[in-house]
């Protein structure tokens, strides 16, 4: 079955390790996240690093399916990327653009780039005179987050200098706030260093654009912070931005990861398994084998302590998770068989294997379990 869905949505793969991305359960957390938000609020989708591991064509045509205004990527390899596919929805890079010269990679591809410097607003005013082009940017703020973003009080001389220019246009300023999740009084802090400079470009220096500085976490817990448009990344996937749970809104995993059995044994008592014979069998075991390892994404912390599911029962790794192979414990699976389904992620039947559940143990966030996984493995729509 699985073969036949490729052949048409995909290329044919011979290894039977796969990501499905369920289409219909991302637009239902975008309609949950448009119901929540002001009419007048426009959506970022946060698609970098391949959509945190989801696909980045898959998302990124879904998400402009569903008209959303702005997608963000992390480099221009990205952003290209997704206008070889034929995404036509603006898409801002989120990094800075370095070194300065690939400014002009952007504008070939329509892509708008991040300005952080007093640097990077000449170079791109020099180009734009170059190519007798207007050019649009965003301004990035640092407001606290300590990544990428000029310091707010260089940040006024850079907007006058924007101010008074005409062949470079900034059409958005935006912020990242650092601790959403769990200070509200911090981010309070930045988002007042952040709107102080949004008040003055707009009142004193009588700019027009929109700000952003909303992600998922203050999205969820802080209104104030949707100004103009937000940036959700994690929720529009389904994953909680929070460590605890968070019941303001329901949210879809988009995600499953599955594989198949490939090998069976039975093996006696006192049977070592893996590198390292970090675990010895104490009983007549059945030990399955499948094709998915460390080098596919998943880690090797999972190593003799994650389960995944084989017809609806839980069954626990057993060993070191090697490259491209893991060993799994299905003795107690009644009718086992090469070819049955695993799944590492998603459902079967009643039980679940939650990305939270392997983010706990590698003492990690979902958003990295996702993004780890290769790009190698096949995505596919259902």
């Amino acid at each position: 079955m699985i073969n036949n869905i490729l052949i048409k949505k995909s290329k044919v793969f011979f290894r039977q390790t796969w990501v499905e991305i369920d289409k219909s359960d991302f637009h239902f957390n975008l309609k949950n996240i448009k119901k929540h938000i002001a009419k007048n609020i426009k959506i970022m989708a946060v698609l970098k690093n391949n959509a945190y591991g989801h696909g980045g064509i898959i998302i990124a045509k879904e998400a402009q399916k569903s008209s959303v205004q702005w997608i963000a990527v992390s480099s221009l390899e990205e952003g290209i990327e997704l206008r070889d596919a034929g995404i036509k929805t603006n898409i801002l890079i989120l990094e800075r653009i370095f070194p300065s010269t690939n400014f002009q990679v952007a504008v070939a591809h329509s892509l708008t780039a991040t300005i952080s410097t007093m640097l990077d607003f000449v170079a791109l005013e020099k180009l734009a005179i170059r190519l007798n082009k207007k050019i649009d940017f965003h301004l990035k703020i640092d407001t606290g987050m300590g990544r990428i973003g000029i310091q707010p009080d260089l940040s006024y001389s850079l907007l006058n200098k924007i101010s008074k220019t005409n062949v470079v246009n900034m059409t958005g300023i935006y912020t990242h706030y650092s601790v959403a999740d769990i200070d509200p009084l911090y981010t309070k802090i930045q988002f007042n260093i952040f709107i102080k400079i949004v008040k003055f470009a707009r009142l004193k220096l009588k700019l027009k654009f929109i700000a952003h500085s909303a992600n998922s976490a203050a999205f969820i817990k802080n209104k104030m912070t949707h100004l103009d448009m937000i940036r959700p990344g994690s929720v529009i996937y389904g994953m909680n931005p929070f460590k605890q749970m968070y019941n303001f809104l329901k949210f879809k995993p988009v995600l499953s990861w599955k594989t198949k059995i490939i090998f069976l044994k039975k093996v006696a008592s006192g049977f070592c398994i893996s590198y390292g014979r970090t675990f010895v069998t104490n009983k007549l075991s059945v030990i399955a084998t499948i094709p998915v390892g460390y080098g596919d994404g998943y880690n090797r912390l999972l190593s003799n302590k994650a389960f995944v599911l084989v017809r609806g029962k839980r069954c626990q790794i057993l060993g070191k998770i090697t490259m491209n192979s893991t060993m799994i414990d299905v003795t107690g699976v009644k009718g086992i068989c090469i070819g049955d389904e695993v799944v590492l992620i998603g459902i079967q039947n009643k039980e679940q294997i939650k990305v939270d559940e392997l983010a706990k143990i590698q003492d990690t966030i979902n958003n990295e379990i996702t993004s780890s996984i290769s790009s190698n493995i096949p995505r596919i729509i259902v």
